[in-house]
């Protein structure tokens, strides 16, 4: 199983609406916060019948102190950042040490996905690792980290988190 999780805002539930529909453009940008859980299916895509669909919780980032009773028997993270939301850059660092830090976390990869990177206001993923000291998490932590700039509002940069979240890398 596959978990998303990030900070109150950082467009989760948009995010995985375009991952499982990527080839209809005219979905609805229209969400609300999450508040529990949700699970998204990404489908089967039409020209590769061998991959498997694949099957996401999401949980709202005011659930945060629930989120370690999901995280047994989760392969993947995404974890969901707002690249122009810099107050919540400490809350994000935050929540992902204590992700990465929790002893039932087994996870074999982290997708650190910075969205919205369409807003004026975005920083560059370069600021945003060196806030996050992710070099630093990086040589002492397991699970593997690896970075998507993404926009779900704008679907921009998906294709390579889909791949990455089918397992295709």
């Amino acid at each position: 199983m596959t978990l998303c999780v990030g900070p109150e805002g950082s467009g989760k539930t948009l995010l995985l609406r375009r991952l499982a529909h990527l080839t209809q453009p005219d979905l609805s940008l229209t969400t609300v916060p999450t508040v529990g859980l949700n699970i998204v299916t990404i489908p089967t895509p039409a020209d590769d019948p061998t991959v498997q669909p694949v099957h996401i919780r999401e949980l709202g980032g005011s659930m945060a102190p629930i989120w370690p009773s999901y995280y047994w028997g989760t392969r993947r993270v995404m974890f969901v950042i707002d690249m122009a939301n810099l107050t919540q850059l400490a809350e994000a660092t935050l929540l992902l040490l204590d992700l990465l830090a929790h002893p039932s976390m087994r996870a074999e990869q982290v997708a650190l996905v910075l969205n919205k990177n369409e807003l004026p206001l975005s920083r560059s993923a370069l600021e945003i690792h060196n806030v996050m000291q992710l070099s630093a998490l990086q040589k002492y932590g397991r699970p593997r980290i690896l970075t998507f700039e993404v926009s779900a509002m704008a679907a921009k940069g998906l294709r390579p988190l889909l791949k990455w979240v089918r397992g295709i890398e």
